[in-house]
């Protein structure tokens, strides 16, 4: 019964609240590509700096430059 009521309200012009999105909607989608793009080139930048770390300290071993020969 009350949503009968409510549809002869909004027939007769009644006033109904309406919330309005600030862009379109295809823009949240463009907004959250956006973002897994820059994160992910965020990521991409920092790709393989553990390997190239010379002395061991990420995992702990001894001085990789020690004990070679200087030819």
């Amino acid at each position: 019964m009350s949503s009968a009521l409510f549809f002869a309200a909004a027939e007769e012009g009644g006033h109904h609240i309406v919330n309005e999105l600030p862009f379109p909607p295809i823009m949240f989608g463009v907004f959250a590509i956006l973002a897994f793009v820059l994160l992910l080139t965020f990521l991409w930048t920092f790709r393989n700096t553990l390997a190239l770390d010379p002395h061991g300290v990420a995992d702990g071993a001894h001085d990789p430059d020690v004990g070679r020969s200087q030819h």
